[in-house]
């Protein structure tokens, strides 16, 4: 096959569980792009693609893509699009027995287009969307200026539950900083358990260079957690977490935690309410052994700000 002649827009950003999914890139950029921590779309302005066009690249992903079963659609906020249940239509018509359709989603977004607009979509045949809670602190959203409030979250999220699509949540862990830590632990667990989403997901912050929040570390208006006060935080959360049939995962490496050169920890995984205790069985057993070593315990943030990691 000529895949030279198959090029197409390629998105340059999807979930890590997104990894085996075909792309399909139907708008460029992020419409909010103002949270301070996040780096991915500054270089562009938000911009949806002609319809037309994204069909073509559907048409060229279906050749490259044979036998996927899934389908995830960049960039961060399509589903603000006019059109987008045209492009999800021509999605299952190209990708007939794909299982799965999924794509980014600002809860304010999700509120905004609210039950009935998200039921045509899900109809048209996306299943899965994925927000970026990162926190349900109000003082902490607002820092990070994430652009809406918990209550706009909790909004977001029942809309796209009661509409029948999936919903993964992401939570920051570290976003509250040491000032906030127990706000942001125990506020996030809330509006999960008011949401109750499929799919919890935890990325570990880190302040990336050129980031907005790096200025305010900088000027000593956000103070990092260590690493131990990381694992104090994901306890604090599942520990309030009263959610049903749900999955917990921290399927991102920056969740680790290295002790001279070696992983000691690679985050915890569940159901809930099922594998609660389990998990906070093995934050109790990293935390006491964490605290006898005398080795340096080093986690992602500390790795990239000493140059040792570069692409997160």
């Amino acid at each position: 096959m000529d895949y030279k002649a198959l090029n197409y827009d390629f998105p340059p950003y999807r979930p890590p569980n997104e990894s085996t999914s075909a792309l399909i890139r139907a708008s460029r950029g992020c419409p909010w792009n103002k949270c301070l921590f996040c780096t991915m779309y500054k270089t562009l302005k938000f911009k949806p693609r002609p319809v037309e066009e994204v069909k073509e690249d559907i048409d060229k992903a279906a050749k490259i893509y044979k036998g996927a079963r899934t389908v995830f659609i960049a960039d961060s906020d399509s589903l603000v699009m006019k059109d987008i249940e045209e492009i999800i239509r021509h999605i299952k018509l190209r990708f007939p027995d794909i299982d799965r359709i999924t794509s980014y989603a600002r809860a304010k977004t999700l509120m905004k287009l609210g039950v009935e607009r998200l039921k045509r979509i899900r109809e048209a045949g996306l299943t899965r969307v994925h927000v970026g809670l990162e926190s349900g602190d109000k003082e902490t959203l607002e820092f990070m200026q994430k652009g809406a409030t918990p209550e706009e979250m909790i909004a977001g999220g029942n809309a796209a539950r009661e509409a029948n699509l999936e919903l993964s949540f992401y939570i920051l862990i570290g976003a509250g900083g040491t000032d906030r830590l127990e706000e942001h632990a125990v506020e996030s667990a809330r509006v999960c358990n008011e949401v109750n989403p499929n799919f919890i997901r935890l990325r570990t912050l880190v302040v990336q260079r050129g980031s907005l929040l790096g200025e305010k570390k900088n000027s000593g208006y956000y103070k990092p957690t260590s690493p131990m006060d990381k694992l104090k935080e994901v306890k604090m959360f599942i520990e309030n977490l009263e959610v049903n049939q749900c999955e917990l995962a921290s399927d991102h490496f920056t969740n680790n935690i290295w002790v001279d050169n070696k992983v000691v920890y690679r985050g915890v995984y569940g159901r809930l309410p099922q594998e609660k205790q389990d998990m906070l069985d093995i934050l109790d057993h990293t935390l006491d052994f964490l605290s006898t070593i005398e080795g340096e315990i080093l986690d992602a943030t500390i790795l990239y700000e000493r140059g040792m990691i570069h692409s997160l």
